[in-house]
């Protein structure tokens, strides 16, 4: 009985590793393949903007979907010639022209990270992102990769992979 209970701790513990490698796998295809957009970043409370070595983020799409009774389970973008994500409000997701986008929320009313680290001395550089700068899959999912100034161009350090 004994000997049969450790042998399902391993198994357990052998799928739960294979689980995280599938994860890290995904998330590394995205990485190396998603296709590049930027979010519009919203104002936030410049009290609270920089904390230590980490940037609050907000997103002007997250700002309008807190406006909705009820939140979308995913949203139709369009991205426009300088990579920058608009929303289209409404579309169907099922059917998207060339230039259009689908993007898989975090949440209901958020899509994507709320806080951006970076390494120490690169803050007053930050301070003048204007976008996010996202690598997005296929599937919708989205990977915050870095910051971009208003012409998109990237600020600091770029997560180029995991």
């Amino acid at each position: 009985m004994r000997a049969h209970r450790q042998h399902l701790i391993a198994l357990y513990g052998a799928l739960l590793v294979l689980l995280l490698g599938a994860d890290v796998a995904r998330r590394e295809l995205a990485l190396a393949s998603g296709e590049t957009i930027l979010l519009a970043l919203a104002p936030v409370d410049p009290r609270s903007l920089m904390q230590g070595d980490y940037m609050r983020l907000d997103y002007a799409i997250n700002r309008e979907l807190r406006t909705l009774p009820t939140p979308p389970t995913s949203l139709v973008v369009r991205i426009d010639p300088q990579r920058v994500a608009h929303w289209l409000p409404g579309a169907d997701p099922q059917t998207l022209a060339a230039d259009e986008r689908r993007l898989q929320p975090i949440r209901q009313t958020q899509i994507g990270p709320d806080a951006y680290f970076f390494e120490e001395g690169e803050a007053k550089l930050l301070e003048q992102a204007r976008y996010g700068e996202f690598r997005l899959s296929k599937e919708g999912r989205m990977q915050l990769i870095g910051l971009a100034d208003a012409d998109g161009k990237p600020l600091g350090m770029r997560r180029a992979r995991w």
